[in-house]
């Protein structure tokens, strides 16, 4: 080989490399939350049951790994035609966002970017085989032809794998026992994720007193309870009580719940209704299975929704799919409240 094809060669695998690297930083970015609002949209959905961040840096680690062993014979065959597949599944997910999403993620745009720059620096290699050997040796020229068609094979191959393993954000199916509260027609719903004995949720009740008429005026409100704590368990009967038949005064009742949870761990029905009394409220049990439909939905929507820790917010518009999450008290403010129920609004 000629040193003029040589250097050629060198250039072309090094923008292949920094490509497949790039690409790893960037899913790292995503994975760990180093994204914009309009990346969230894009990071609800899911390829092949696994978020797209992970999925992303599983996938160009593997890259990596072929790209270093691409001299051997068996893999010199299978990286072009992982990259391939590689750029097809990228024009899907382009769709997606386009025609589905309706949002442009930024940092799924770059990555998209740096898999067609490897992509072409490839192809690149190929193109100039195919004019050498075209009109030539034909035996070498029909290799060429028919590599190209392989490849070409493999990115639409790469695209439908794309198509059948994309899932949409999750469903929360509504809960048999009518536990939200505010604006029943809204297509928002704000799920709020806390623990009866969570400091942090303590720490950010008055933002979130302060931000509860702006949410029930502009959206359903699901108060969750996710048991950071085991005692909260003890908790959740009288809460979902409270929730199915006091949805008038429940804001009022929860404060004194809360008073209550710094007193005991373990209430007794007669501590709650001592707690209740002052405001004219009977406390009134559930039947077991009522209670039991409300457990499984507090843990099927923390399991859509992907929460981890209280306190948290999900902002969700189940019309359009868009998603806000907000996971911190910092988060939590009262103004970033109203910037997430505005971020997923209709336009």
């Amino acid at each position: 080989m000629i040193p003029g094809k040589i250097q050629s060669l060198g250039i072309r695998m090094t923008v292949v490399w920094a490509g497949l690297a790039t690409a790893l930083v960037l899913s790292v970015f995503l994975a760990v939350g180093l994204c914009t609002e309009a990346c969230k949209a894009t990071y609800a959905w899911t390829i092949f049951g696994m978020k797209f961040p992970f999925f992303g840096i599983g996938f160009f680690i593997l890259c990596l790994v072929l790209f270093h062993l691409r001299s051997r014979p068996a893999v010199r065959v299978l990286f072009p035609a992982v990259i391939a597949g590689a750029c097809g599944a990228e024009v899907m997910f382009l769709y997606v966002q386009h025609s589905v999403i309706k949002r442009w993620c930024p940092m799924c745009l770059a990555v998209a970017l740096c898999v067609g720059v490897a992509g072409i620096a490839l192809a690149s290699g190929y193109v100039a085989d195919a004019r050498k050997h075209f009109g030539s040796e034909r035996g070498a020229a029909m290799r060429v032809l028919s590599k190209g068609v392989f490849l070409m094979a493999m990115m639409v191959a790469g695209s439908y794998i794309a198509f059948l393993g994309m899932g949409s954000p999750p469903s929360v199916h509504a809960n048999s026992l009518p536990v939200a509260i505010g604006n029943m027609n809204s297509d928002i719903e704000v799920y709020l994720f806390t623990d009866w004995f969570c400091p942090a949720c303590r720490k950010a009740e008055p933002d979130l007193e302060k931000a509860y008429p702006d949410i029930m005026r502009r959206a359903k409100l699901i108060f969750v309870d996710l048991p950071i704590h085991a005692e909260t368990m003890n908790y959740v009967p009288y809460n979902l009580s409270f929730l199915v038949q006091e949805k008038g005064r429940y804001l009022e009742i929860r404060k004194a719940l809360l008073q209550l949870a710094l007193r005991t761990k373990e209430p007794t029905p007669e501590d709650v209704q001592n707690a209740v009394t002052p405001m004219g409220v009977t406390y009134r049990p559930l039947n077991y299975a009522d209670v039991n439909a409300g457990v499984q939905y507090f843990q099927v929507v923390v399991k859509a929704f992907g929460v981890e820790g209280t306190p948290a917010m999900v902002v969700y518009n189940r019309k359009t799919r868009t998603i806000k999450s907000l996971n911190s008290v910092r988060d939590l403010s009262y103004p970033h409240i109203l910037m997430a129920l505005s971020g997923v609004a209709p336009p």
